[in-house]
């Protein structure tokens, strides 16, 4: 992290190569060393529980960076456009990842949909690498780096709904699994999340400015209270055993439109934060990756990655862009539509995918009896 801060504005104006790729490398030449150490040694803990939960925190931090980043109003201004790359760009994204599984991996209907699923959303920790830095801000156009920013945000809370819809039909009865996938993910935990983060942002936002009409609080406060928004809002939401990301982007929307004015001055050091944050991440992702079962797929693994960069994003965009009112350009569409990284956000699903669907008693109790009545 020291080495990444002081080298952060060469790496992200000079080099190809982005931070969050450093920062995988650093974990997969870490792997053999922690190997080595043994399992009575570093690796004592559960990995891939490690994994979960600290993407679980890196995606609520990015999301919630990129909801104060936004220009105040995008969201509202642009909901059409956003609707768009939302809607149909998500449904699409993801089935053409199913059918790239299925045809090339083999895997039959149910569990390609799922891994398609979990591809689709594309990452706001690496897209922020993409449209940030000096670079990005002179050569592409601001309403075109704020639709990518805004959808990979948006985009990796619902994808909650295309992973779990294929979870439950490969674990319950096809009835038993559609009538619980609309009542409790799409009801309670997406619906039910999206409403206690735009509550949880208003309330704060409104309670900030109040405090600093008096003044009870400085400017210097704002990162503080976003970042305990954030991980209030996750563990909330996680307590409600409902869809945390979305819960947290939404929170922090209706918190930056409170508060619009107080945090211009000081985005660099979100910025900073979310690097704190982010970054780790990736190190135990690169500690994470399973080399021995990648090589078993043999030549399939390899063009079922290079066939999910080439169509799974690119040829959609191409299309939706047509109806786009912030792209203007065909070179345009191309980049959003070739920039669709796949990172942090898969990892976390990927990991909620490997765990019971049985995840918490309480909630459950409440929308079953719901259920039943």
């Amino acid at each position: 992290m020291l080495a990444l801060s002081l080298l952060a504005g060469y790496i992200t104006n000079k080099l190809w190569i982005s931070e969050t790729l450093i920062c995988l490398l650093v974990g997969i030449a870490l792997r053999p060393v922690l190997d080595a150490v043994g399992e009575e040694g570093v690796l004592t803990f559960d990995r891939f529980t490690a994994l979960e939960e600290a993407t679980r925190v890196t995606l609520g931090i990015a999301v919630m960076g990129v909801a104060l980043r936004l220009p105040a109003g995008f969201v509202t201004e642009q909901w059409r456009d956003l609707a768009i790359v939302l809607l149909p760009g998500l449904v699409l994204m993801w089935l053409t990842g199913a059918a790239i599984a299925f045809g090339l991996l083999g895997l039959a209907l149910l569990p390609a949909l799922l891994l398609g699923a979990i591809v689709a959303p594309t990452d706001p920790v690496v897209a922020s690498s993409i449209v940030g830095g000096k670079l990005a801000e002179h050569s592409i156009r601001a309403p075109v780096r704020h639709l990518i920013s805004a959808e990979s945000a948006a985009n990796d809370g619902l994808a909650l709904l295309f992973v779990m819809l294929p979870l439950l039909l490969l674990t319950k009865a096809h009835g038993e699994a559609i009538t619980e996938w609309g009542l409790r993910v799409l009801l309670w935990e997406v619906a039910g999340g999206a409403l206690l983060g735009a509550a949880a942002g208003l309330a704060t936002g409104r309670l900030f400015v109040w405090v600093k009409s008096r003044p009870l609080a400085e400017d210097q406060s704002l990162l503080s209270i976003a970042l305990a928004l954030t991980l209030t809002v996750l563990a909330a939401v996680r307590l409600i055993d409902g869809d945390g990301i979305l819960a947290v982007f939404i929170a922090g929307l209706m918190f930056k439109r409170e508060i619009v004015g107080a945090e211009t001055r000081q985005s660099h050091l979100h910025g900073a934060i979310t690097r704190f944050f982010d970054l780790p991440a990736f190190v135990l992702i690169g500690i994470s990756l399973p080399w021995g079962q990648w090589r078993d797929l043999g030549w399939a693994g390899i063009a079922f990655a290079a066939a999910l960069i080439l169509f799974r994003r690119l040829p959609w965009w191409l299309i939706l862009s047509r109806r786009l009112r912030v792209v203007r350009r065909r070179e345009e569409a191309m980049f959003a539509g070739w920039f669709g990284p796949v990172g942090v956000a898969a990892a976390y699903y990927s990991m909620l995918a490997t765990r019971p669907i049985l995840r918490c008693s309480g909630p459950r109790r409440a929308w079953q009896f719901w259920l039943r009545w």
